[in-house]
C-alpha cells in the first residue's frame, strides 16, 4: 500500500511540476489530457475513487487515534501499527491534497486561455 501511495504521490508531483514549470506546448498537452479525463467517463469514475480514499483516510486517522490514548503506554507492536497507520494516512492525505491542487490549477489554466486568445487577437 505504501509503494502504491508513494508512486501516486510521485506521479501527481511530476504532473504538477510539468504544469507549473514546463513549456507552453507540454502544458497544453497535459491540459488537453486533463480535459479529456474530466469530459468523458473519467469524472464519473474519479469522484467515487476520491470519496473512497477520503473515507479510508478518515478511517485510518480514527484507528490511529484509537490506538493512541493518553492513559495507555504503547508496547512495541502497537507502536509499529501506529507508525504504519500514520504513514499510510499521511501519504493518502498528501495524495488527496495534490489531486485537489491539480484540479484547481487545471481549472485556472483552462480559465486563463480565453484571455490569452483575446490578447493575441488584439496584437494581430
Amino acid at each position: 500500500m505504501q509503494l502504491f501511495l508513494s508512486l501516486l504521490l510521485l506521479s501527481e508531483m511530476t504532473l504538477l511540476f510539468a504544469l507549473v514549470f514546463s513549456s507552453s506546448k507540454l502544458r497544453e498537452l497535459i491540459t488537453m489530457m486533463l480535459d479529456k479525463i474530466v469530459e468523458g467517463k473519467g469524472g464519473a469514475i474519479s469522484l467515487p475513487v476520491v470519496a473512497t480514499l477520503t473515507v479510508v483516510f478518515i478511517s485510518m486517522v480514527y484507528d490511529a487515534k484509537g490506538i493512541w490514548t493518553e492513559d495507555v503506554v504503547l508496547n512495541a507492536a502497537d507502536e509499529v501499527l501506529m507508525v504504519n497507520l500514520v504513514l499510510k494516512a499521511t501519504l493518502m492525505g498528501f495524495a488527496l491534497y495534490l489531486a485537489l491542487i491539480t484540479y484547481g490549477f487545471h481549472k485556472y489554466i483552462k480559465g486563463s486561455r480565453p484571455w490569452e486568445a483575446a490578447k493575441e487577437k488584439k496584437s494581430i
